[in-house]
Parts: C-alpha cells; structure tokens; sequence
C-alpha cells in the first residue's frame, strides 16, 4: 500500500497525497527515480490510492475494496502496465494502450497507464505518447518512470509533473532489504562457490522462486554484489561491513577465491545488473552471469 513510503519517500508521499486530498492530481506524473530500487512498486501503489474509492493509503482502512482488491490479483482492467518489449517501448504498445483507453471505463471513471523505464521509449513510440500526453482526456491519468529525469524528451517532460524520489542510501537500502531475500541470495552464492557451473541445474530453486520480476531481479543483483564486497573484506582480513551477522558463514568461503577472482567476480555481477537495464530475459541474463563467474578464475 501507498503507506510503505511514507518514510522512506516522505516528501512524494505527501506531495502525492495532498494532490489526490485537493482533488488537483496532473493528468501525468514523471517520476524520477534517482537509483531508488522500488520504483515500480511505489507508482503502482499510487495508481491504487487513485484508484480505491475511499483514497485510502492502507489495508487497514480500505479492508479490500473491489478496486484495491482486483488490481492486487492483477486483473483490473482500468490499469495498463507497459514494460520495454526487448529494448524499447514500442508503438506497437502505445496503439494498442490508446485502443483499449478510448473505450468506455467499466469501473469507476479513472483509467491509469504506467510506463516503466520511459526512457526506453524509441523515436515512434515517443511520438504517440506526446500525442497522447498533449490531448489528454479526463479520467486518464500517465505515470512514467525513469531513473533520470534529462533521459527523457523536454517535449514529454515539459507535460508532466514531475516527482523526484529521494536516492536511497546504502545503510537505509539493507535496512529495508527483508531478511528473507538476503538469506536467499546467500544460498545462491554459497551453492554457487560450493558447485560452480553446475548451479545452472538448480536456478529455479536458487534464484527465480525469489527474484523472477525485474524489480526483484536488481534487488537480487544488488544484495549479491554486496555479500560479494563482504567476501572480498574477508579476504584482506577487514570486518563485513554490509552483513556482518553473516561474517562467519563468508569466512568459510574466503580459501575458495584469490582476491584478484573476487574483484573479477564483483565486476561480473556489477556488468549483469547493467545489462538489466535494457534486458527482458532474465533467464539468459542469470546464465550469462554464471558463465561470466566462472571465467573469472580463469584470469
């Protein structure tokens, strides 16, 4: 619910909040999202408060509406979400957006589109969008997100209000990480320097039934380059500054790995979570990301 921000993104929670509150939303919102890892769900949390007829910010409160309720289960269908196909949003998906908008709402009298990573919109694609931003119609409401706001045109920029997120910092980022995904990442990273190439065999179990989603891939990503830094203090005999509760269990793995394999290591994982970015296919990327793993005990 909208109400996991309001900490961690006090200032876009309540300027956000009080747009709904004053009934003077924009008709599209650009949020620039400064390296912030939940992104994604922050804009659908928000499309949600728009959404629920109560505007309210937690299940406490809304105790399940049939908005709240279907956009949960992913079947509302007032709400497109569109997500670069390959390396671009196509305009192939803007056509097909702008079809299903025109339409007349069966529920309520709000439609919401969210574009993920906006900057990955191509010449084409850029065009119908700004068509559709400049003509906008009442009840439908744009929030596209980008990581940096100059990554997207002045022409679409200039016809949004824009809302800067705050940049997480490391510390608040592992406070807010669940232990659960970090003992998880460390079962795959234990596996791994235990199995090597062979981890191929066990990625479902290891890896996808935790971090299949994009946004759960980066954070996976992220917390293994950091467990991977860790390994690398080990090694030079300096604490564990990111998991120090895991600190003995790096120890046991320090004999596998000469330094110079762990800078190549942190390298690889550092390059795949890049490649993210502009990457679909998740599947070939974790496999790219082993092969790449492997080769650098070969350097």
């Amino acid at each position: 619910m909208f109400d996991d921000f309001k900490n961690e993104q006090a200032m876009a929670y309540h300027f956000l909040c009080n747009s709904v509150k004053k009934n003077r939303c924009a008709h599209a919102y650009l949020i620039e999202a400064n390296g912030y890892p939940r992104k994604n769900s922050l804009a659908l949390a928000f499309a949600k408060y728009l959404f629920c007829p109560y505007h309210y910010t937690n299940n406490e409160k809304c105790n399940g509406c049939t908005q709240c309720q279907t956009i949960d289960d992913g079947n509302f269908l007032e709400l497109e979400i569109i997500s670069p196909d390959g390396l671009w949003i196509k305009k192939g998906q803007l056509e097909v957006l702008q079809k299903e908008f025109s339409k007349k709402s069966l529920v309520g009298n709000k439609k919401i589109y969210i574009l993920e990573e906006a900057d990955k919109l191509n010449g084409s694609s850029a065009n119908s969008i700004l068509k559709f931003l400049e003509e906008p119609e009442e009840g439908i409401f744009a929030i596209l997100i980008v990581d940096n706001l100059y990554q997207v045109l002045p022409t679409i920029r200039s016809r949004c209000q824009i809302i800067s997120l705050s940049p997480i910092k490391q510390k608040e980022f592992l406070e807010n990480t669940m232990e659960e995904e970090v003992s998880k990442v460390f079962e795959f990273m234990n596996f791994y320097e235990k199995h090597g190439i062979f981890t191929l065999t066990k990625i479902n179990k290891l890896w996808f039934c935790t971090f299949k989603e994009k946004e759960k891939m980066r954070l996976g990503l992220e917390i293994l380059l950091l467990f991977y830094k860790d390994l690398l203090n080990c090694q030079m005999n300096l604490p564990c500054e990111n998991f120090p509760s895991y600190e003995e269990s790096l120890k046991k793995l320090v004999g596998r790995n000469k330094t110079n394999v762990l800078c190549n290591k942190i390298n690889c994982i550092f390059e795949q979570k890049e490649k993210l970015k502009v990457n679909a296919n998740s599947s070939l990327l974790m496999d790219k990301l082993l092969i790449c793993l492997e080769r650098s005990k070969e350097k």
